[in-house]
């Protein structure tokens, strides 16, 4: 891993209208994590569409822009570091997309939190390894052992954690028996079939509650509750605690708006 990597700055940003990145070249290397809209930037010649989940190491000394302005909202993580070194073996791929935001929202938060309380340049620069090695593991995709059929389950129940699926709903989908189902997922991932569904319905929920402006009630209504209280008292059960005190363990984070 990049050992001698450094952190050097880091923050949040969020458009209000109309923007475009500007020409600008910097001696560290930048990482890029787009949360919401599509972020439109070019480095080199080459234009890249950044879209929620998408990654992008812009290196140093190196100029880049935006090519395009956009017109909804935008919002990414900016995080610069010095000593980096995009060819070690460890490095992550320049750009790809994220297959687990959540894990990778989590990391950036605290590394923001820490540095705007002020805490010591060690820390966070141990956290920024941390996030490294969560992107690099992001970048390259799963094991070649793991199991197809169990890697295909698991992505179908995140990408519809949306809805209000059962154990039954992804037994009929795959036309396999749910307790094998349950034993395929617990051999490739420590958990069975009804954990898998809520894990990954929880993760969405913490999303939303970290990188939207929506209500909980309109959070409730996206990923398919519709008894609010029901809402309430699964992410209780789940995450051991409110959705307000969740929210309020990463208060401390440097923003900018434009």
């Amino acid at each position: 891993m990049n050992e001698n990597v450094k952190f050097h700055a880091a923050g949040k940003f969020t458009s209000r209208g109309e923007w475009i990145h500007g020409s600008i070249s910097v001696p560290t290397t930048e990482i890029i994590i787009v949360t919401d809209g599509c972020v439109k930037l070019e480095e080199n010649g080459i234009r890249y569409d950044l879209t929620p989940g998408a990654v992008l190491f812009l290196d140093s000394d190196t100029p880049h822009r935006g090519y395009e302005p956009t017109l909804e909202r935008v919002s990414f993580y900016w995080i610069h570091m010095k000593g980096y070194d995009c060819h070690a073996d460890s490095a992550p791929e320049k750009h790809f997309t994220l297959r687990e935001p959540y894990h990778v929202s989590i990391l950036c938060r605290q590394l923001l939190h820490y540095n705007t309380i002020g805490s010591d340049s060690e820390i966070t620069s141990s956290l920024l390894r941390v996030l490294l090695h969560e992107l690099s593991l992001q970048s390259r995709g799963d094991d070649e052992s793991s199991n197809a059929l169990a890697r295909r389950i698991n992505e179908w129940i995140r990408i519809n954690a949306d809805r209000s699926i059962t154990a039954p709903d992804v037994a009929l989908k795959f036309g396999y028996n749910e307790d094998y189902i349950s034993r395929l997922l617990k051999q490739h991932y420590g958990i069975g079939l009804k954990a898998q569904i809520d894990g990954h319905r929880l993760r969405l929920i913490k999303r939303y509650l970290l990188e939207s402006d929506l209500t909980l009630a309109e959070i409730a209504d996206t990923v398919g509750f519709s008894d609010y209280k029901l809402f309430l008292k699964f992410f209780k059960y789940h995450a051991g605690m409110t959705p307000g005190e969740f929210k309020r363990i990463y208060y401390a984070i440097h923003t900018n708006n434009r």
